[in-house]
Formats: structure tokens, sequence, C-alpha cells
């Protein structure tokens, strides 16, 4: 838009389309919730980082994210309903508002992931999924704006609440196997809704052994019947050991993935496993588990390299090793695939190569000196899930 057809507009036209302002979103918690104060410290700085460093549309403008929310969501919403101004606003000047009001809807029509609530869940879902943790907490948030007729303006306010998942105790061989209720962020979403969804797998994708049938299967289903999930402590504990410099976002990521449409495979020994896939859609393990009593109880996290898996198989007739010797070098952690320099190992990077589990050595990781908020708003702008799910 050519700024003299702005410039034309008088003072008492600018004063209405700017009179009720937006503020920068606000994170606070909701009443009677537990939220730790920390942590909405935490949550606020992470948004003023993001409103600062991000832009909104294409960057040439630098029109930052913090701009949009406080003066390009004011003017658009004064466009909108600048009819109200008549009588305050004379008809020459409405005219002319009306041709700069079909420009600046058009160009945000045409962002629309760039839109101010869509921007905000979407860095609101990974804080949050930086701080759920199965067994102790999952947090929530909702968006909302209220007027505070006071300071005419309208407070832009993400309330976060949380809440603590179901226990329950399975008896595998008489023993007692205490779990929790397992929650997952859907990845997929196009709002980048902020809040986990209760962990379900279909019973199709749990009767059919090939996995491409049970979707066709599901497809001819009027009402498709699943069943809840829980993992215990014992796999939460797995998980973090084996996937040892990776932080919990990593690892919900992992969950939210995984649990989109799980996909299962039956292990060497016949065990039936579910796929743990990454943001890549490339496996990092599996997930061991039950059917039992209603339920699905997830009962620990193998490493690729374990010799049940189909990597694993192939990785161990490669190189001639048994299991104490992969525990030995380290090959069940991740780290093992960042330290080793494989180039001066060309047996073994070939090894690994033929087993399809190269891709571990190419996982993005954290620095360890660098500050947890520029690497959750590294992993913002890096994460190469968008709205499409990853390939299964």
């Amino acid at each position: 838009m050519d700024p003299a057809e702005f410039d034309v507009l008088t003072k008492r036209t600018k004063h209405q389309l700017m009179l009720i302002k937006q503020t920068p979103y606000r994170v606070m918690a909701e009443k009677g919730s537990s939220v730790p104060r920390a942590y909405l410290k935490f949550f606020n700085y992470i948004m003023g980082l993001f409103g600062d460093k991000t832009f909104y549309g294409d960057p040439k403008y630098n029109v930052t994210f913090k701009d949009y929310m406080t003066y390009g969501m004011s003017f658009g919403y004064a466009l909108r309903s600048q009819h109200e101004n008549r009588g305050i606003i004379s008809d020459d000047q409405h005219q002319q508002l009306e041709k700069i009001k079909e420009k600046v809807l058009e160009y945000i029509d045409g962002h629309e992931q760039d839109d101010f609530l869509v921007r905000s869940n979407a860095i609101m879902r990974m804080v949050l999924m930086y701080v759920s943790m199965p067994n102790y907490r999952y947090y929530t948030s909702t968006e909302s704006g209220e007027m505070d007729s006071l300071k005419c303006r309208m407070q832009n306010l993400i309330r976060v609440s949380s809440f603590e998942p179901e226990k329950r105790a399975f008896f595998v061989k008489g023993e007692k196997h205490s779990s929790y209720k397992l929650w997952h962020h859907d990845l997929i979403s196009e709002s980048n809704d902020p809040n986990p969804l209760e962990t379900q797998i279909p019973i199709p994708i749990l009767d059919e052994k090939d996995f491409d049938t049970a979707i066709e299967v599901m497809k001819n289903m009027e009402t498709i019947v699943q069943l809840p999930v829980y993992i215990q402590n014992h796999a939460l504990h797995r998980i973090r050991q084996r996937l040892d410099c990776m932080d919990n976002l990593y690892i919900n990521t992992v969950f939210g993935l995984s649990f989109i449409i799980p996909h299962l495979i039956t292990a060497n020994n016949g065990q039936r496993l579910i796929r743990a896939i990454d943001n890549s859609g490339k496996p990092v393990g599996y997930f061991p588990f039950l059917r039992q009593d209603g339920a699905i109880l997830i009962r620990s996290f193998l490493p690729l390299a374990s010799p049940v898996t189909p990597e694993g198989a192939v990785l161990y007739k490669e190189l001639g090793i048994m299991i104490n010797d992969s525990k030995y070098f380290g090959m069940d952690k991740l780290s093992f695939y960042f330290n080793t320099d494989f180039e001066a190992l060309p047996i073994l990077k070939q090894a690994l190569q033929k087993a399809n589990m190269w891709h571990l050595t190419e996982i993005q990781t954290e620095q360890p000196k660098e500050r947890k908020e520029d690497q959750i708003l590294k992993r913002f702008f890096s994460a190469k899930y968008d709205t499409q799910p990853p390939p299964l």
C-alpha cells in the first residue's frame, strides 16, 4: 500500500482508528491452578522474545510480531468496524478507509498462518511441552481478550493451568506395576492447539498385523473403538536414559508424533512394538507394550540397537557383536551417535547405514552452554514438521 493513501487521513480519523489499543500477550496462571511462578516468568520471557524476534508477514516490512499485536491488530479491527464511526468520520474519509481496508484484509488473508492466535498457540505449545511430564503434571493454556475500559485497551491474555494424569496399577505376572495415563500434543493441528490430547490407540491398529491393512479397515468403519494408553515409570526412565542428550521437549515431541497414528511392528522375539519417531519421521526406538483390561500399557523403551528390533538385528549381524558388547560401547544411548568419529571407523559406519540407523548421527542436539530460551526459539524455527504429518 502506498503510504500516501494513509497520509490523506485526517488526525481525527487516525485517532478513531487507534482509539482502542491492543496489548502484547501476557501469560498468567488460571485461578486455583498449580503453576509455579518460575514457569510463568519463563513463559512470559519466551513470549516477549518471540514478539521481538519474529516478523508478521514479509520480513522486508520489518513488522515484528509485537508491532502486529499492539498496532496491526488495533488497525485491522478498527478497519473492520469503521462503519460504526458514521457521524464521527466524514464520508470522504470512509471511502478512503474502504480502499485501505480492502488492501489490508487482502494481505491479512494471505498470511493466515501468521494469525496472532495460530502463532501464539505454536510457541505456547512448545513451552508447555518443555515443562509437561507424564508422571507428574501436564500444562494447558487458553487465549482470551479482555477489555480494560479504564485504560481503553484490549488485554491479550494467555491463562495457564495444569492437571495431574490418572494413576493406575497393572498386574503383570503377579507383580504390580504403577503407571500413568499418557497424553500427547497434536503436532499436526492447523490451529497449533497447545493443549495435550488423551493418548488412545484404535483397536484395528492393534488387531491387524499389517499397518496399511489396518488403515484401510478403519476407513470403512463408522465407529472406531480406541483403547487408552498408560505408561509405567520404568518406560519413562528408559526413554530418558536412552535419549540421554535430549531434553523434555524432544521426548514429548516423540510421544506426540509416535501416537498420532501409531505404527506397530512385530519384533524378532514375537513381541509387539510401537515405533517411536521424532520430527524427521524416522525411528529413534520402540515402545514394547501389553494389552490388558481394556487398556494399553507401555512397559519400556527399546533403542534401535536392540537385538529384537529390525535395525538391531541387521547391526548385530554386520558387526558380529552381542548385546553386552553394544551396551559396553554405549550403542544403546543416543549420545554414542554424536560422540563417535565414524570416519575413523568405516566398518561401523557401513553397518549403521545397512541397518537404517545412520539418521541417528544427524539428529540436531542442543549446545550445553546455550540458554534454554534460545534453544526453544531455535527449535521453533528449525522444526521440520509443519501442518503435515511426518512420513510413516
